[in-house]
């Protein structure tokens, strides 16, 4: 028996430019079986993330648009709160 092993993630925002993400989610492709994973919203990103997945043999199968609250933890924050539009996605592995 396989055992399921489930990976939940807020990676580094950063698909497109910095590539911080794939880093992540590749790593999570190789360990998981189900992956929650946090990413910014908007088409572009969204559009990746379907094609970047599928190419690893993996498809989402659920995308739950949230607003994330960030409270300043840095010094260069300059909100005391910001409020960031997310999508939760949970990938899961094809059979």
């Amino acid at each position: 028996m396989q055992s399921q092993i489930t990976t939940i993630m807020n990676p580094p925002f950063g698909v497109q430019k910095r590539k911080a993400d794939r880093k992540f989610l590749e790593q999570a492709f190789k360990l998981s079986n189900v992956i929650y994973s946090i990413h910014i919203a908007n088409n572009k990103v969204h559009r990746f993330i379907l094609e970047y997945t599928s190419k690893f043999n993996w498809d989402v199968d659920y995308a739950l648009p949230f607003k994330m609250v960030l409270e300043r933890s840095f010094y260069f924050h300059t909100k005391k709160i910001k409020k960031i539009d997310v999508t939760i996605y949970r990938f899961i592995k094809r059979a």
